[in-house]
């Protein structure tokens, strides 16, 4: 008993022991393992430091990682979405109310062009007759209200001509028409889309790939709309803006005695280049480099452009020859001068009994009028039926303001009556046909919208519906193309009938030979 309780104090303290000594080893035991790591990397830095050379990344060439990061940047982006048969109907109908909008303005169109050219035909005949060519040296009154020809002197710019956005571009003279176009580096969005129906269900999935790639356009292209946000374009001239700005000299004088209104200015295009006048070009301090026929800005644009990156070039059309066929008149602004009208249809009375001296007052009073006058003139504003020729008088405004029938032109170098009169007739016979493909194309369009919601009606059938829309499509299409032709071809020549019997009649000829092909391809198929 007592030596059991001698032997507490001794297990006590052995316990004691036990457990310091525990504590001591894990305390020594951590500092070996961190001077083991320490020593471990000391030695493994020495070792490279001594043994190991710097390792650098392989660096490609300049020009290859630009454009390593320029086929990443221009990676294309796809886009999948679905289209339900429901919303492919709401489409469809709203197809048909357009289609049903564009069936009349393209007759609409298709007759005032007609009329048009009919008109422009019978000015240039009347001109053909009626013109004389005089000389510029000095001015007949008594030629005032005809129509005269001249290509006997130079187009001579009087005034100063200075660029709005680059001034240092100012020529004291020898100057028409200044021209200063500006481009910027820019990112382009190119969308492809690709539409598949659904074998089941009507609907239909397209497949949208946007591809980006960077061109110079002399228009800004808003980047904000684009489908990958990281293609953002900007300029790296401040305040400047893209884009071709033209000017015109006020006071141009032909020969000695006569003055050329701006409209016909404007017509001479003989445009030369200006960089070589030019020693410096700037903008708000930001001075540009030349390189071929551009200015650069930064001067590194011309070889590595990047976004932003601007250039320009400068035109001017200078003194020189020109031929002038216009109605003549007195020049209020120059003392004993003359300049020029546009030459118009007036009445002439029965039997073309108005002439001399108030025939010439009539031709003044029709060529001073401006676009606004002559399509009042012309237009369908009163009576009951005024609301049904809003098409027609649409039509009618363009014309007035943009291409009235008239002869007012000129011409670089020296040309000879028939000749203006040639050129005249075959820019009428350019723009007849451009707007009669137009209209043609109009009115195709225009029908065939009329039968969109019955193809997509068709699409529901599960599997077949594809293929019999397909089919159904193709055989709308031949029979619009047929029906759109046989009638742009009626109203063609109900036209030519009213104004150029002849031609009229000829063409009622080819409305019956379409519809003799039309009728024999419909028995064919019903065969």
């Amino acid at each position: 008993m007592m030596s059991s309780i001698a032997q507490l104090p001794i297990m006590a303290v052995v316990q004691d022991l036990h457990s310091g000594a525990a504590a001591e080893s894990k305390r020594l035991l951590q500092e070996h393992v961190v001077l083991k790591d320490h020593i471990a990397t000391r030695k493994t830095r020495e070792f490279l430091k001594s043994h190991l050379r710097p390792v650098q990344a392989p660096m490609l060439p300049e020009a290859s990682a630009s454009g390593l990061l320029q086929k990443v940047q221009q990676a294309p982006t796809t886009t999948v979405t679905h289209k339900s048969w429901l919303s492919r109907m709401g489409e469809a109908f709203a197809s048909v109310i357009m289609g049903l909008a564009m069936i009349p303005f393209s007759l609409a169109l298709m007759w005032m062009n007609e009329r048009r050219n009919a008109q422009q035909e019978t000015i240039l005949k009347l001109g053909k007759t009626e013109v004389q060519t005089i000389s510029s040296k000095s001015v007949d009154e008594t030629l005032h209200g005809t129509l005269v020809h001249l290509n006997d002197a130079d187009a001579t710019g009087m005034d100063e001509m200075k660029d709005r956005r680059f001034p240092v571009l100012c020529m004291q003279s020898g100057c028409l028409r200044l021209k200063s176009e500006v481009q910027v580096y820019q990112w382009q969005e190119t969308k492809t889309e690709e539409t598949t129906k659904d074998s089941v269900g009507g609907g239909e999935t397209t497949t949208t790939r946007y591809e980006y790639d960077k061109i110079w356009s002399d228009s800004e292209i808003d980047s904000s709309s684009f489908q990958q946000p990281s293609h953002s374009n900007s300029i790296s001239v401040s305040g400047l803006s893209c884009g071709t700005e033209e000017t015109t000299n006020a006071t141009v004088k032909y020969g000695e005695s006569h003055y050329l209104p701006q409209q016909l200015v404007q017509q001479l295009g003989d445009w030369q280049d200006a960089n070589g006048l030019l020693k410096v070009v700037e903008f708000n301090g930001s001075q540009f480099a030349q390189a071929e026929e551009w200015f650069y800005y930064p001067a590194a644009a011309a070889r590595s452009p990047t976004v932003g990156s601007v250039r320009a070039c400068f035109k001017y059309v200078p003194d020189g020859p020109a031929s002038v066929i216009a109605l003549q008149t007195d020049d209020r602004q120059h003392a004993n001068a003359a300049t020029f009208l546009p030459y118009r249809l007036v009445y002439r009375g029965l039997c073309g009994g108005r002439s001399g001296e108030a025939l010439q007052k009539a031709l003044l009073a029709q060529g001073s009028k401006d676009g606004e006058e002559l399509y009042e003139e012309e237009a369908c504003t009163t009576g009951p039926f005024a609301c049904l020729c809003c098409c027609c008088n649409l039509i009618t405004r363009c014309f007035s303001h943009l291409a009235p029938p008239q002869i007012f032109a000129a011409f670089h170098g020296h040309s000879s009556p028939n000749e203006c009169l040639e050129k005249l007739a075959l820019l009428g016979l350019m723009m007849k046909w451009g707007l009669r493909l137009l209209s043609w194309l109009l009115l195709y369009a225009g029908t065939y919208a009329l039968f969109q919601p019955l193809l997509v009606f068709v699409d529901i059938v599960p599997f077949l519906g594809p293929y019999i829309s397909s089919g159904a499509g193709w055989v709308i299409g031949v029979a619009v193309f047929l029906v759109t032709a046989m009638l742009a071809t009626l109203v063609i020549s109900i036209a030519f009938l009213l104004y150029h019997p002849l031609v009229g009649l000829t063409y009622m000829a080819c409305v019956g030979l379409l519809v003799a092909v039309t009728v024999g391809i419909s028995r064919v198929m019903s065969a």
